[in-house]
């Protein structure tokens, strides 16, 4: 049903002017207007759930991973919510922390395309943090606050006038799930909202390319939002009208379609461990070579063709580090050309200093395609095409990538990422951790509560 801008509320006028858009937001965060979920929005909100755990999981051995664990506990201190498949807990900051560090750490985890950016490595760690501090909370309660979560996230994003790193965005959707878990009034969740528009980190537009661990500066972002959370419910106020103001926000894109079908059901999964960029490129050039057979020694030159935001990245053939390898497309290109699709699910550092694949780097190039442009940002397809010994060239089809809503990924699918990318960390606990989803699924949560407690082999 439409979404209504009238409440009951008698801490805020019912006149539709008098309303801002931090209100209208918080008081759709809070549950003013209660929707169950339909059976997709659920399933779709399962699915992320499913996929960020994959995401952390295959992320706990790396040096960035670890030193943010340790860092968030000295910082926020120890508790009771589980630092995910470590064996360690800290107090609910901490375990936001560390647990979205972790998500963000492969580029593996899910996107929304008008927000360029990843709302699950927020949201998510935010919900399973609240549930390891109140083990009464039911399934169905964290998964809607999970889609509360996604959608305020996504509408401050899609509102924004330009593009920003994630970590820009996050804080309203871990303002949202936190929020409304924990039963704050939305007069105190738009005050919240507000504040981290002064307050969250202010991030270059491109950050994230420069292959550092800060990356998008998710982890950053849940913590001004946590912040902003907890100094509103303290009686801290905001600028309420900052939404409203259209040389910062776009009111009427963040507020349109508000309570219609929730924005989570758009997002899409990665089946590889890199920008969202190269992902269509990658299966352009995996079909391809399905179709036509050829030795990677064959390959003279590799060209990519696609939109100009690929250009953006750093896109360095020798890669400093894991991270800067995730925004490299002549690097990703040759991993995939050297070893299949399962080369790139995760990205691993020994990787970096192969020689062959460093030279098949090389002979990879990036083109824009004017015909291509216009199809971003909606969409992010590409093509190939590839030059083989003896002057043979063969060209794909414009490729959308697999993942997307108009090419989506099953269940099944992401269990199969899932056992993949977390083998070296989980191991033989890979199914406690799957069955225990199948519980969540059922509505008992204290089987996930469990296995996220679980040390894994690392």
């Amino acid at each position: 049903m439409p979404f209504s801008y009238t409440s009951n509320s008698s801490s805020v006028s019912a006149s539709p002017a008098a309303i801002s858009t931090a209100h209208s937001l918080a008081r759709y965060a809070a549950g003013s207007w209660a929707i169950p979920l339909s059976r997709t929005t659920r399933d779709t909100a399962l699915k992320c759930l499913l996929d960020v755990l994959t995401s952390a999981g295959a992320a706990l051995d790396l040096p960035g991973v670890m030193a943010a664990r340790e860092g968030a506990v000295r910082l926020l201190g120890p508790g009771h919510a589980p630092i995910w498949f470590t064996g360690d807990h800290g107090s609910l900051g901490a375990a936001l922390v560390a647990n979205s560090a972790a998500t963000a750490a492969l580029d593996l985890d899910d996107g929304y395309r008008r927000a360029r950016g990843h709302p699950g490595a927020a949201v998510i760690p935010a919900a399973l943090a609240v549930l390891g501090t109140d083990p009464d909370l039911q399934a169905d309660t964290i998964l809607a606050a999970i889609v509360a979560g996604y959608e305020v996230a996504l509408r401050v994003a899609i509102g924004r006038p330009s593009y920003a790193p994630s970590g820009a965005w996050s804080p309203y959707g871990v303002i949202a799930v936190i929020g409304r878990l924990h039963g704050a009034s939305a007069e105190h969740i738009a005050h919240a909202l507000a504040i981290a528009a002064q307050a969250a980190p202010g991030l270059p537009a491109l950050a994230g390319i420069a292959g550092s661990d800060v990356k998008e500066g998710i982890p950053y972002g849940c913590l001004a939002g946590l912040a902003a959370l907890e100094m509103a419910r303290a009686g801290a106020t905001g600028p309420l009208g900052i939404f409203d103001d259209p040389a910062l926000f776009d009111a009427q894109a963040m507020l349109e379609g508000l309570g219609g079908t929730p924005l989570i059901e758009g997002v899409y999964f990665k089946p590889y461990g890199c920008c969202r960029h190269i992902h269509g490129a990658l299966d352009a050039f995996l079909a391809l070579r399905q179709q036509q057979p050829f030795e990677i020694g064959d390959i003279v030159a590799l060209k990519v063709h696609t939109y100009r935001a690929t250009f953006n990245l750093a896109n360095r053939a020798e890669p400093a580090s894991l991270v800067d390898a995730q925004y490299s497309v002549p690097f990703c290109m040759a991993a995939a050309a050297a070893g299949g699709e399962r080369a790139l699910l995760p990205l691993k550092p020994s990787q970096l200093c192969d020689p062959h694949l460093l030279q098949l780097a090389q002979r990879v190039t990036v083109h824009h395609d004017p015909m291509i442009e216009p199809l971003f940002p909606a969409r992010s397809p590409s093509r190939v095409t590839v030059v083989l010994k003896g002057g043979q060239c063969l060209d794909s089809p414009v490729v959308d990538p697999r993942g997307d809503p108009i090419r989506p990924l099953t269940w099944e699918d992401l269990v199969a990422k899932f056992r993949q990318a977390t083998a070296h960390t989980l191991g033989t606990q890979q199914q406690t951790v799957l069955a225990s989803l199948e519980q969540f699924a059922q509505g008992n949560t204290a089987p996930l509560k469990q296995a996220l407690a679980l040390h894994g082999t690392v």
